[in-house]
């Protein structure tokens, strides 16, 4: 048995009808739906489940005043029970341009691409890693960018079981990156037990034989996390089970430098923002050095993302940053590198 959040659940709303609008001939209207769908509280009141709520809205653009309907979503057994929390129904729109989400979910369409990471040695770039990074596909077959899904998913509340949905298909298709580290993203603010949340992602690790030392979860931060002791619970329970974990974006937002301290992460990226152009501009430089620094009093690797020039990439190199990941090295691919051609700006494909 999963909590109410992590399983799929069919969504209803409570519909209010004022005195301006009659509700006769909506009788007839609703015989077209199974006597499941629907169910009369009085007669100004009824409960509907989503397709036959988004059916409604429709109809009633069409023979009545949208002014006059107000709805909230609620479950069938307690129609009544979010009555002040009622909204105009045109206010739902965002919901119904935001339900493909759901099917997105549901039937797992999902693609993952992979990023590689970098070291540099000896005057050579090795991969020595790789993120994974998931893509929706819709009904053609054409990418759907992660920004997209998510803000779908947060209309939909459905944050958490997108974020799982992603995270596990990244762990089915970890096997291509063979016995390098597999950066994996979460987002801490769509976890609420960890023992409970985590516990299927884990057990796929283990049923695929993966190891855990090779595997980085990378904290996604897309709102602030206001209880850091609760993240801190989420990254010590992912280092318990012998994995690492890496604070993303630092620098920027929510993971500024105070969190770094205070988080120990195992690997620190630098924000693509202090990334790009660092080269040439010394307010960057200096941010740069301040998060290398943080990173190597914790014993932290500290990771450079947004890697976009050579320029760039040398002064990181003699900065002293341990790892490295952006586009000079390659885009996103469907299939992991295995070797990089820096002078030609390319990768070659395993």
């Amino acid at each position: 048995m999963g909590c109410e959040v992590c399983l799929p659940r069919a969504r209803g709303y409570t519909v209010y009808f004022s005195e301006n609008e009659s509700t006769e001939l909506l009788e007839s209207y609703f015989q077209e739906f199974p006597d499941s769908a629907y169910k009369w509280v009085n007669e100004r009141i009824i409960w509907l489940e989503e397709v036959a709520f988004f059916d409604l809205m429709d109809y009633a653009a069409v023979h009545m005043d949208v002014n006059h309907l107000f709805a909230v979503e609620s479950p069938k057994s307690d129609p009544i029970k979010k009555l002040n929390e009622m909204r105009p129904v045109r206010t739902f729109r965002a919901e119904r341009e935001a339900s493909w989400i759901d099917d997105l979910i549901d039937k797992n369409s999902l693609k993952t691409f992979y990023q590689p990471i970098v070291s540099y040695s000896d005057g050579k770039t090795s991969i020595i890693g790789h993120e994974l990074l998931s893509r929706g596909v819709d009904e053609e077959g054409k990418i759907i960018p992660p920004y997209k899904m998510f803000e779908a998913a947060r209309i939909r509340n459905r944050t958490f079981s997108l974020d799982r949905a992603c995270r596990m298909q990244c762990v089915r298709n970890a096997g291509a990156v063979k016995d390098k580290l597999i950066f994996i993203n979460f987002i801490p603010t769509a976890i609420y037990v960890p023992e409970h949340c985590l516990s299927t992602t884990f057990k796929l690790i283990q049923e695929l034989g993966i190891k855990p030392e090779q595997v980085v979860f990378e904290v996604v931060e897309t709102d602030e996390v206001e209880d850091l002791e609760h993240l801190k619970k989420i990254l010590n329970y992912y280092r318990s089970q012998g994995f690492k974990y890496a604070l993303d974006d630092v620098g920027t937002g929510y993971n500024n430098l105070e969190k770094l301290s205070r988080m120990q992460p195992d690997i620190v990226k630098l924000a693509i923002e202090y990334t790009n152009g660092v080269s040439k501009d010394p307010s960057k430089q200096e941010a740069a050095r301040k998060v290398l620094e943080m990173s190597h009093n914790m014993h932290a690797l500290a990771l450079a993302e947004g890697v976009e020039t050579e320029e760039d990439y040398q002064f990181l190199i003699e900065l002293g940053y341990d790892l490295f990941q952006g586009y000079y090295f390659s885009k996103p691919q469907e299939t992991p590198a295995e070797d990089l051609d820096i002078t030609e700006g390319a990768y070659i494909k395993g």
